[in-house]
């Protein structure tokens, strides 16, 4: 939990700068498209040891990996929009649906972080 609300906070941090500095809308889809893939390759590392280790029957654990699953599958539909956007040059909405992806799989994240934890006794 504590790593991901770092990437949260550095990550707010560095998009606050960017608007600051003018960035324009398509500069601002790239580089919250760039956030979102790079976060949701960390879910995807999460998620695929889960996985591998598997609630151990308990629900907490169980729980959290659910969610963490259907953030990831939220994630993504924003993703697939945020690309098709992209593709039509509507900036200003590609980044918005990027941002939105982003939010997304840091909530898978910190979910599948907690799920971590729990099987791990910490």
């Amino acid at each position: 939990m504590k790593r991901a609300g770092v990437v949260f906070v550095m990550l707010f941090a560095l998009v606050l700068a960017a608007r600051a500095l003018g960035a324009d809308d398509e500069s601002s889809a790239r580089s919250w498209k760039k956030q979102a893939t790079d976060t949701r390759a960390t879910v995807v590392s999460v998620a695929q040891d889960l996985e591998k280790t598997g609630d151990k029957g308990n629900r907490d654990a169980a729980g959290l990996i659910a969610d963490a699953k259907q953030f990831l599958a939220k994630g993504d539909e924003n993703l697939a929009k945020a690309d098709a956007e992209m593709g039509k040059s509507q900036f200003k909405e590609a980044s918005s649906d990027y941002n939105m992806a982003w939010q997304y799989y840091v909530k898978a994240a910190t979910a599948g972080l907690n799920a971590q934890s729990i099987l791990s006794g910490q």
